[in-house]
């Protein structure tokens, strides 16, 4: 029985996922083994999925496991990576990587490129907007110095809630979000700092 609960509970934080779009990159996307009853192998995890023809960004414009874990200690391992299916606008490329902890918690980064800063700007609006009217989402206040403008909000349904924060760094979207950690100022905190570095990392690669 407990297995089957644990899914079920994922399977709802991935519905709150796509409805938040990339804004809040919240938990996972359709990506291998999305909805399955088991966990992708090791070598399986790391390989690139791609869903549509969006281009994939290489991976190290995205910070890697070792900076998750500097903030989040208990995250210990890669379970995906692939395009952001849900990136607003018509991005150039993206690339999100989901990194998971034994115990369910999950760290999302993602970063979208766009043709340039107008049309990257654009589609952070419109991913702020998309954001604001799902059902449980409360807005948190925008970190200062984070790229060129910067949100943050929670959303909770039920027992399910994602931390994310959001920033637009020229002509790239940046998204960091957490799923399965409350929203303590502690929390919210560590997920910010992640997101500077994650802004760092994206915008000199």
């Amino acid at each position: 029985m407990q297995p089957t609960k644990r899914n079920r509970g994922r399977l709802r934080g991935r519905r709150t996922a796509l409805a938040v779009l990339s804004i809040m990159a919240v938990a996972v996307l359709p990506v291998a083994g999305c909805g399955s009853q088991t966990t992708p192998s090791e070598s399986e995890s790391r390989q690139d999925v791609t869903t549509s023809a969006t281009n994939l960004l290489p991976q190290d414009v995205l910070v890697a496991l070792d900076a998750v874990q500097s903030y989040f200690p208990e995250i210990d391992h890669q379970t995906t990576t692939s395009e952001n299916s849900t990136a607003s606008g018509n991005p150039d490329a993206t690339r999100m990587v989901i990194y998971e902890g034994e115990d369910g918690k999950r760290i999302t980064v993602s970063v979208d490129r766009y043709p340039s800063p107008d049309s990257a700007s654009a589609a952070f609006e419109q991913a702020i907007d998309a954001s604001e009217v799902v059902p449980g989402f409360a807005p948190l206040p925008a970190p200062a110095d984070v790229g060129d403008k910067a949100f943050a909000g929670v959303v909770t349904q039920g027992e399910d809630t994602h931390i994310g924060v959001g920033a637009l760094a020229g002509g790239q979207v940046v998204g960091v979000t957490s799923a399965g950690y409350p929203a303590t100022p502690r929390n919210i905190g560590q997920l910010t700092e992640l997101m500077r570095a994650a802004v760092e990392k994206a915008t000199t690669a």
